[in-house]
């Protein structure tokens, strides 16, 4: 191979990496568009039916329950109580024998 054999073919070389890379490049933004796209179908989708015609005050109450979110964590009415602590059994007294 004569050095210029090797300058063309290193240009060559470099002429396609070039390319790769710009079609990488375009291929990263096609894909980022089209998942930026789909994201916000996805949202709109979700969000449209909560935002039209919900207050805010309605939304944080369908969130937290009533009372808010200070109140949170508050025994419901329908909670499980748990169960009860067993009653203690009275000692056996001991027999004077």
């Amino acid at each position: 191979m004569t050095p210029a054999e090797a300058i063309e073919a290193a240009e060559l070389i470099e002429a396609e990496t070039r390319y790769r890379n710009q079609l990488a490049r375009e291929m990263y933004d096609l894909g980022r568009r089209r998942a930026e796209a789909e994201q916000a179908e996805a949202w709109h989708a979700l969000a449209a039916p909560v935002a039209h015609g919900i207050t805010h005050a309605e939304l944080e109450e369908r969130r937290w329950g009533p009372g808010g979110r200070a109140h949170f964590a508050d025994p419901r009415p329908d909670d499980y109580p748990g169960k009860r602590a067993p009653e203690a059994e009275p000692e056996p007294e001991l027999e004077a024998g």
